[in-house]
Parts: C-alpha cells; structure tokens; sequence
C-alpha cells in the first residue's frame, strides 16, 4: 500500500519523452504505486510504500535515466 510521498524537482525535464522515460522507469520500481509528472514545473511526484522503496532508491532511478533531481 503506498503511504509514503515524494515530491522531487528535475531540471533536465522538457517534454514528453522525458516524462514517459521518467514514468517507466520509476514505475518499475517494487513499491513505486504511481508517478506524475509536470513537465512545465519539472516536477516529480511518487507515491510509494515506502517498506519497499527509499527515496534514495528513487533518487538514484532518476539520476540514472539522466534526470538527476535536485534534493
């Protein structure tokens, strides 16, 4: 059950491709229970169970598909 939120900032998001890269990626996180994405905030919200998943873990999916956040 996803009780936990994250809100991070990327600068490097610009369109729509960076959205869906960024979508998939976290998605395939075990815990990770959904991902939006603003494109024109550059913002990252995930809502994830967070016994499962760590912020770091998500820190570090970001930085790796190339949209490192700013914490």
């Amino acid at each position: 059950m996803a009780a936990d939120t994250l809100t991070r900032t990327a600068p490097d998001i610009s369109c729509e491709h960076c959205a869906h890269a960024i979508t998939t990626a976290l998605s395939a996180l075990s815990g990770v229970a959904e991902v939006r994405v603003d494109i024109d905030a550059k913002r990252v919200d995930v809502q994830y169970d967070g016994s499962a998943a760590s912020a770091e873990q998500i820190d570090a999916a970001l930085e790796e598909e190339g949209y490192p956040p700013l914490r």
